[in-house]
């Protein structure tokens, strides 16, 4: 067993943590945080190190990729976090023509079966797990609001460098 939060990680929330820790603040920040009105969308511009230090200092962790994908596609084995087909009403895509995050959580459509939002769609999230045997490489899931459908299938892996920043 395991714990998921059910959310993304909004710009409030990481703003406290640099706050708090006095860690540097996303590049996309102003001196004093999140600019006006973006404080409720997720975070971005965070590399693997800065997710995984935010988590510690919550006395977390980030899931391994299994653990995501199951808290994605359940017992049902769905193919997107709600079901079989894709649905651009349930999730922040190119499809939906936002262009830019939207704040979280806003697609409650969209949720997973355990009630987690946001796992198609809006930012990609780091995983604890290396993407291959290079050991250079972390998992990414979920696709952001710029890929199409195929790119948000729960099937879907892909991977950063875990100093990228975007």
């Amino acid at each position: 067993g395991y714990f998921l939060d059910k959310q993304e990680v909004s710009n409030r929330d990481y703003a406290v943590f640099c706050k708090a820790t006095g860690y540097p603040l996303p590049p996309h920040f102003t001196a004093d945080g999140p600019a006006t009105g973006q404080a409720e969308y997720p975070v971005v511009n965070v590399s693997f190190y800065d997710a995984s230090l935010y988590a510690r200092w919550l006395g977390k962790r980030l899931p391994t990729e299994a653990e995501w994908e199951y808290a994605v596609k359940g017992k049902e084995g769905l193919e997107y976090p709600w079901g079989k087909e894709f649905d651009k009403s349930r999730c922040n895509s190119s499809e939906s023509g936002i262009g830019h995050t939207t704040p979280v959580p806003q697609y409650s459509n969209g949720v997973s079966p355990y009630g987690c939002y946001d796992m198609a769609g809006n930012v990609l999230e780091w995983c604890a797990s290396w993407y291959d045997e290079s050991l250079s490489r972390r998992v990414v899931r979920g696709g952001s609001w710029g890929n199409r459908p195929m790119l948000l299938r729960v099937s879907n892996r892909d991977w950063f460098l875990a100093s990228f920043r975007d």
